[in-house]
């Protein structure tokens, strides 16, 4: 078992990764809190499965809500209706809000603990790779907030709504892992990517060679692909908390990928929008000269051999995904800000020429 501490003065708090860990959820839980009621947030999938696991370790039993852990659910009207079953339950500033699932269901079990009341701790239970290292780990939660189109319709803008709510404890059991989808665990190897290319080229080698054994569900190998990238967040969110500098390093390819997760016809996971950002942030830094083609052919090359899409499923408009991009919550004053690889790591560009956002869409199959 490994222990990773977040270091936030008052705010500090452990990550830890281990396997077979749901059984004593109750003992870890009250090392750091001596919580008298606790409220599961459940994400569907595992409600039977590893949500009982973990409910069955505490003595006295649990209170919980499930929730159907789709992108169209991360919304204000889940927030809402979480807080009405933790009021009519009588859960007051004493009880504890445990996120038990994928990384929507952190996200919206923290956004609901940070606001109740005007704030309960939480503690988050990830139980997919993608959460494991990065959802549930550096305080952000938010839901998705409906933007118009002009062709009347309506798509939801990711996490333009929340909160920096840190978490009590994380409880990361890669066990779980073993009942997760390849698909779904992709989706999680292209965060753990996306931390390689921060200047980490130990976690890119790592996944490389380790391939075979990721998919396999090693135990020991997957402790360690998570310990890394985990130590690599928290050493970011230890010298940002709230995203005002480095932090935002961590968002590398996902300001395209927030424009193509939303639209439906594509049926893209976020991991499968992360790698398709890489994929474009990387042509984006080609035209500006911060890279070079060696790199990009390197980046996806890897995401293709783990089994991750590079381009578009089938061709969107150009202008629909600017639309979306100016809308992302890291634009400043409408006008879109990138994070780009660099040879050894990336940076934030600002005032970036239309013409190589443009080429960087286009490379990834969009259509002017």
């Amino acid at each position: 078992m490994n222990t990773i501490t977040v270091p936030l003065q008052d705010r500090s708090y452990d990550v830890v990764i281990g396997s077979d860990l749901l059984q004593n959820m109750q003992s870890l839980v009250q090392q750091v809190h001596r919580a008298t009621e606790y409220f599961f947030v459940l994400d569907q999938n595992i409600e039977t499965t590893h949500g009982q696991c973990a409910a069955n370790s505490f003595s006295g039993g649990v209170k919980s809500f499930v929730l159907q852990a789709i992108e169209s659910n991360k919304t204000m009207q889940s927030v809402e209706s979480i807080w009405d079953a933790m009021l009519k339950e009588g859960y007051d500033r004493h009880g504890i809000v445990v996120a038990l699932g994928g990384g929507l269901t952190g996200d919206v079990a923290g956004f609901a603990a940070a606001t109740y009341l005007r704030g309960v701790p939480v503690v988050q239970v990830p139980t997919t790779l993608l959460a494991m290292v990065d959802a549930s780990i550096g305080g952000k939660t938010g839901i998705n907030v409906p933007i118009a189109q002009k062709d009347g319709g309506v798509l939801l803008g990711k996490n333009l709504a929340g909160s920096f709510w840190q978490p009590a404890l994380v409880i990361a059991d890669v066990s779980t892992l073993k009942t997760l989808d390849d698909r779904q665990l992709r989706c999680g190897l292209a965060e753990c990517v996306k931390h390689g290319m921060l200047g980490h080229q130990d976690v890119i080698t790592f996944i490389q060679e380790q391939n075979e054994g990721i998919f396999a569900r090693d135990v020991d190998i997957l402790l360690s692909l998570v310990s890394q990238s985990v130590a690599i967040k928290a050493n970011v969110v230890a010298q940002d908390e709230r995203e005002q500098g480095q932090r935002a390093l961590l968002n590398l390819g996902h300001t395209f990928a927030h424009a193509i997760e939303p639209m439906s016809a594509l049926h893209l996971f976020h991991g499968e929008a992360v790698s398709i950002g890489l994929c474009a942030a990387c042509s984006c830094s080609e035209a500006l000269g911060l890279i070079d083609a060696e790199y990009s052919d390197n980046i996806r090359t890897l995401l293709t051999g783990i089994g991750l899409p590079t381009r578009l499923p089938m061709p969107i408009q150009l202008e629909d995904a600017m639309v979306l991009m100016v809308k992302d919550k890291k634009a400043v004053r409408s006008q879109i800000r990138l994070v780009l690889p660099t040879q050894d790591g990336a940076a934030v560009v600002d005032d970036i020429d239309e013409g190589a956002i443009a080429l960087a869409w286009a490379s990834v199959g969009a259509t002017s």
